[in-house]
């Protein structure tokens, strides 16, 4: 009877923790929105990738601009962040690493523009 005990209580508990474990994935994807990852960009990339001789065609001015990428393609491929080529290059993972010449960007201002392209690059925050 113990041991039956035991078990209906850790499967109860098991379930809770993956129901956490779950809303939280769903907040954090929910967190990243457009206007804080235009908010990194015009922070650390539009110098270089503006409507003023942005940089191989790459314009980080706008949602649509990001969408659209360069005279080399696409950067952003929505819920694969790893395989954007914006993503590997703030990463170093492809060269040259961005911002070129200057600082990278923190670990989670990378991981914030991660999310959003998981999220499938959300323009907006959808309504509750």
């Amino acid at each position: 009877m113990t041991r039956i005990f035991i078990l209906v209580a850790l499967t109860i508990w098991t379930a809770s923790i993956r129901a956490a474990l779950a809303e939280d994935l769903a907040e954090d994807l929910t967190e990243a929105r457009w206007e804080e990852v235009s908010q990194i960009f015009s922070t650390n990339c539009i110098n270089c990738h503006s409507s003023h001789g942005a940089a191989k065609g790459l314009r980080l001015d706008s949602y649509d601009a990001v969408l659209a990428g360069g005279v080399d393609g696409l950067v952003v491929l929505a819920g694969d962040p790893f395989g954007s080529e914006l993503i590997k290059r703030l990463r170093g993972d492809s060269a040259p690493r961005m911002p070129f010449l200057a600082t990278p960007l923190p670990p989670s201002q990378i991981d914030l523009i991660v999310r959003w392209i998981e999220a499938g690059m959300p323009k907006a925050q959808p309504p509750d």
